[in-house]
């Protein structure tokens, strides 16, 4: 049922891609990844920055693999910044370690395509995993922070790409994503937003 509805969304947001394309100017930033990238509110954030949102609700490393043309190729863009990878521990259930493989595959390909691009790669972001009565158990999934943190620890070691950490300043007393910052114990909040705009803003605007 899951992956039914998130082949639906991927579809169409896919459909979409090809239409806003056609009106893209080239050296801009693109952001790409999941819900966590399509939610959040990038022309309210960064304000003046020339930046497209290539984020899809439900989508893995395996997903962006195949749709790497139409959100980044075709854009031309100056600046990738690029955070996928949590849904593979829940849609798909790949292990770790394979998880790792396929976002280093990701970052090879950008750079054939585009060897002058800019990468700034962002840390995948905690969970909530505790009791508290906001927390969705069906959304959260099977996702760990001990999994997330391992692959943070090795995507951060990649070469020709600017590995941003987010993952810190989300955290709660206990080492969870603190719920002021989250919706249901996954997804940002407009707090947790600003949260990430506050360590990726500064790194970004050098670049640009």
């Amino acid at each position: 049922m899951i992956k039914t509805v998130i082949g639906s969304a991927y579809f169409a947001r896919t459909n979409e891609f090809k239409i806003y394309n056609r009106q893209a100017k080239p050296g801009g930033v693109v952001f790409v990844g999941d819900s966590l990238t399509q939610r959040y509110p990038l022309s309210e954030f960064y304000p003046g920055v020339h930046l497209y949102n290539r984020g899809i609700d439900g989508d893995t490393t395996e997903g962006l693999s195949k749709r790497l043309n139409l959100s980044i190729f075709d854009l031309k863009p100056n600046v990738v910044v690029m955070q996928i990878g949590t849904n593979d521990l829940q849609v798909l259930g790949l292990p770790k370690e394979k998880t790792v493989e396929n976002i280093a595959s990701l970052i090879t390909s950008i750079r054939q395509e585009l060897p002058k691009i800019q990468i700034l790669l962002l840390s995948l972001y905690p969970v909530n995993e505790s009791t508290d009565k906001l927390v969705n158990k069906f959304i959260v999934g099977p996702r760990k922070n001990t999994d997330i943190q391992w692959i943070n620890d090795h995507i951060r070691t990649f070469k020709g790409v600017e590995f941003v950490d987010v993952y810190p300043s989300l955290l709660d007393e206990d080492g969870q994503l603190k719920m002021q910052y989250s919706k249901e114990g996954l997804h940002l909040s407009l707090a947790g937003y600003a949260v990430v705009t506050e360590v990726v803003k500064p790194r970004l605007m050098t670049l640009l």
